[in-house]
Order: C-alpha cells, then sequence, then structure tokens
C-alpha cells in the first residue's frame, strides 16, 4: 500500500537515480525500510535444493544489488534466497549513461549497465558482514568477467576461488547481453571446455575445503533449441548443479508498447514470461529433471510462480515485479502461492515441479 503511494515519486526519477536511492535507503535504513514487514513462511512452500533448505522458492535475481550492500534489509522481505552481483574481479563502471529504462507500459525493463560494480574485495566485505548464521535466508554469489579480460575463465576460477567459502551457491553468468562477446561463451566449442576448467577447479576446492558448493549457469533465452540440447547436454557432462532460465532477451519481438522499446540492451519483465517458460521446459526434458532449474523472466503473481514451477523450475526469480509492485509483492505471493499448492492437493510445492512436463 505505501509503495502504491510513493510509486509516482519514484518513477518520477531516472530509473538508475532510483534504484541507486532504493540501495542506499536499504543499506543505511534497514530497519526503517522493513518497518511495516510481516515476514509469513507456510510449511507447504518449505523445500531442499542443492542440499540446501529453502524457506520458500522465490529468490531475488541477480542486477538488483549489484555489491551485497543491501542484502541486511532485503533479507527481511520475505525472500527465500538472495543473489547478490553480478561481481567482477575488478571494480568497473560499466556502459556510458543512460543505461536503464523502464517499459512501463510493458511492465518491463531495459538495461545495457554492463556489470557495472566495485569489484570483489568490496563485495566480499559487504558478505562477510551479514552473517548467514543469523538469518534464515540463503545468499548466492552472481560472478562475471571484467570486460578488458582476454580469457574470461581466469576471472571466473579467480572469483570462484574467492567466494568458495562465503556463499551457499555460486551462479556463473555468461549471458549478459550487455558485455562484449561474453554470450559467445555459451557456444558448444566454447562451453565444454569452459565448464571443464571450472568444474576442476570446483572440485580442488571441494577437496580443499571438505564443502560442496552448488555451481549454477545462467543461460540467456535467446538460444535456439539445438544450442539448448547441446548446453543441457555439456552442463550434465561437467556435472553442473543447475541451471537458471533464463538471463534478459535481446529479442523485440514481443508485442512491446513503449516507445522505450528501441533501446539496447538486455529486456526484462513481463513480455518475457511466455518465452522462458518455453525454455524452461526444453531444459527440464533435456536434462530428464536430473537438475534443479530457477525459473526467471516475467514473474508479476502467485499464478506465475507456479506456472513456472509446474514448467520445471525448482526455483523461481523476481527482479522486475519488485520494481513496479514494491517489496511487499513477495509477502502476498506466498500466501497466494500456498494456497495454489492446497487447492491442487499437493502437501508440498516440491510435488509440482515439473508436473506439466512429461519426461
Amino acid at each position: 500500500m505505501i509503495y502504491k503511494i510513493i510509486r509516482p515519486i519514484i518513477f518520477k526519477l531516472d530509473a538508475e537515480n532510483a534504484h541507486d536511492l532504493a540501495i542506499k535507503f536499504l543499506k543505511f535504513f534497514p530497519h526503517l525500510a522493513t518497518l511495516n514487514v510481516f515476514n509469513q513462511e507456510f510449511d507447504n512452500l518449505n523445500l531442499k535444493v542443492f542440499d540446501i533448505n529453502f524457506a520458500n522458492p522465490i529468490g531475488l535475481s541477480a542486477g538488483f544489488d549489484k555489491n551485497a550492500e543491501a542484502i541486511k534489509a532485503l533479507s527481511k522481505f520475505g525472500f527465500g534466497f538472495i543473489e547478490a552481483g553480478t561481481v567482477t574481479p575488478k571494480e568497473q563502471i560499466g556502459n556510458d549513461k543512460p543505461r536503464l529504462f523502464r517499459l512501463v507500459e510493458d511492465q518491463a525493463i531495459i538495461n545495457r549497465l554492463g556489470f557495472n560494480n566495485l569489484g570483489a574485495d568490496n563485495f566480499l566485505n559487504n558478505l562477510k558482514n551479514f552473517s548467514q548464521d543469523q538469518s534464515k535466508i540463503n545468499i548466492g554469489v552472481n560472478i562475471g568477467k571484467n570486460k578488458d579480460t582476454i580469457d574470461a575463465v581466469d576471472d571466473y576460477i579467480f572469483l570462484l576461488n574467492k567466494f568458495y567459502q562465503h556463499s551457499k551457491y555460486i551462479t556463473i553468468n555468461i549471458s549478459s547481453p550487455n558485455t562484449k562477446n561474453l554470450r559467445d561463451l555459451q557456444n558448444e566449442d566454447h562451453l565444454d571446455i569452459f565448464l571443464q576448467k571450472i568444474s576442476s577447479q570446483k572440485k580442488q576446492l571441494k577437496d580443499k575445503f571438505n564443502k560442496n558448493l552448488p555451481l549454477l549457469l545462467k543461460i540467456a533465452p535467446d538460444l535456439d533449441l539445438e544450442q539448448q540440447k547441446n548446453i543441457a547436454h555439456i552442463v550434465l557432462k561437467n556435472q553442473i548443479d543447475g541451471i537458471i532460465i533464463s538471463n534478459t532477451t535481446i529479442d523485440r519481438n514481443l508485442n512491446l508498447q513503449s516507445k522505450l522499446s528501441v533501446e539496447s540492451g538486455g529486456l526484462s519483465g513481463a513480455p518475457l514470461f511466455e518465452k522462458s517458460n518455453q525454455i524452461l521446459k526444453n531444459f527440464y526434458k533435456f536434462t530428464e529433471g536430473k537438475i534443479p532449474l530457477i525459473g526467471v523472466g516475467g514473474i508479476k503473481n502467485a499464478e506465475d510462480i507456479y506456472k513456472k514451477i509446474k514448467c520445471g523450475a525448482s526455483l523461481v526469480q523476481l527482479y522486475s515485479a519488485f520494481i513496479y509492485q514494491g517489496f511487499g509483492v513477495v509477502e502476498k505471493m506466498k500466501k497466494d502461492l500456498s494456497e495454489l499448492v492446497k487447492k491442487d492437493g499437493f502437501d508440498n510445492i516440491s510435488k509440482a515441479i515439473g508436473c506439466e512436463v512429461p519426461l
């Protein structure tokens, strides 16, 4: 209710300035930001994924809290997990401004930020300041390469080493459209060699720390069917623990109404819902349900979450809904989702995973 009142004021600001202001508010006034939050959990939404307990399947997608500086406040809004980042080894300013746009008519966002962040050392300090032992919430780290890095795998291995002991999972982001040539790593030949090196490093860290940290791969929604099949095969071959489906799209053939749809960059939000769901179904089939999938793209309500679960997602992530509906949206989604699970006769949401996708 409060957000409905202040949203018109926030939306008068430039999108990136408004985002930066929100992060500062959450960071410096966490108690004030969460003053009216009533966080209720529902037993039928509890589930275990990657051998990790999640209070509910709803997560915050990477991109909102790039530097892990607002996770104390964000952890109070009812999410089952938060993915911070994308973080790169070195600080970088990203692409030229303006680079973030609200497509209000479409309930969508376009960004061409380019992994702007304060670097791995700053990120790690913020993570350490937030003790996961004091919260039920799980924090994942989304990692990417610096713009000027020649051999991308060097950056990913560096970040894997840095955050292995300080996160519940790590997401390998090679699917942002806003870093030149990054998506080339999804090509079959590149990806197999890349993931072999990543998996080899993980094995060393697993043995060293006696900890099996889940590694996830975040893919683009702009892959053709053959590319999807190849990626699924390579992921299974290299024992990657899960896939996030999907990142933002460069596709503009989505019946967009906003004049800002001509802006370059990655599109997220409501128009991506059906496209990402189809890819989710495909990967559930191609992986034969053997590894968990996280569904992202266009979620507006509990019905959308439930649809992604039925399409094969074990967990889901929000971003744009958080921008358009405010911080209280998670609590409503959880309550409604719990009722949908009961209505279908499932004692737990895990029973609904992939139920609409015959294997």
